[in-house]
């Protein structure tokens, strides 16, 4: 994992914190979401990265942006401004709904599959991911022609690799 995720995840967990400590897991992310949308905005991205600004200016300008947002999210922008780290919010809006999945039992899994999946193929995998992982499974497929056939799984940081590209590589290697 890369040290901005790790940073994030603090930040996220911090933020999370304070939104369930209130029961407003779902305005909390809302909010950021509004946040991250408002400050990963090309324009104010360059204004808020600008050096001849100083920190103190960037603030304001950030704030002023954020104005009507709650004085959560207010403070956590000023804190990765402070600290240098605004770059990462998108990474914290990530982590956030990791946590929020996690506290409502949901998973969220990732397949790629060889061939384009129709809607009930698609609600099939959904089904036995969720009869699996015994929960609610969140799926995004994608169409990946690289595996030649089968289903690469991600769910977090596990992978289920059933494709027949890596059967065909693990022959390989067993043969050499």
């Amino acid at each position: 994992m890369a040290a901005s995720d790790i940073v994030a995840r603090r930040y996220a967990a911090a933020y999370f914190a304070v939104g369930r400590e209130k029961g407003r897991i779902p305005e909390f992310r809302e909010q950021l979401e509004r946040a991250v949308a408002t400050v990963e905005m090309a324009e104010v991205a360059r204004a808020l990265g600008n050096p001849a600004l100083d920190r103190r200016r960037r603030t304001e300008l950030a704030l002023s942006l954020l104005e009507g947002a709650s004085p959560e999210v207010r403070n956590l922008v000023r804190l990765l401004l402070d600290r240098g780290r605004l770059s990462i919010i998108g990474a914290v809006l990530e982590q956030y709904d990791r946590l929020a999945d996690r506290e409502s039992g949901i998973v969220r899994a990732e397949v790629a599959t060889a061939v384009p999946v129709d809607d009930p193929l698609r609600a099939r995998i959904a089904s036995t991911l969720a009869q699996h992982f015994g929960g609610e499974v969140r799926t995004t497929v994608r169409h990946d022609p690289s595996i030649l056939g089968g289903l690469v799984i991600r769910v977090g940081d596990r992978v289920i690799d059933g494709s027949v590209r890596t059967r065909l590589q693990q022959l390989q290697a067993a043969l050499a």
